[in-house]
């Protein structure tokens, strides 16, 4: 598991939530930039909804680890 994966797991779930909310409004502006033709990092845009994939899976883990 790398290293991201590890910091994000120790976070809480309100932290995740609201670097969820963080990502997705910065997904939000680079997709716009992209548009525009003004984004320079277009990998940056993949980068992001990776990072909101992880937190999404670490927010569902934590989830079913409650239910059982």
């Amino acid at each position: 598991m790398g290293k991201k994966m590890n910091e994000l797991r120790n976070l809480s779930e309100e932290d995740l939530r609201k670097r969820l909310e963080e990502l997705k409004s910065d997904l939000l502006k680079r997709k716009a930039e992209a548009r525009l033709g003004t984004l320079k990092n277009t990998s940056s845009i993949r980068n992001i909804r990776k990072d909101i994939a992880r937190i999404n899976t670490i927010l569902s883990q934590k989830k079913s680890n409650e239910k059982k």
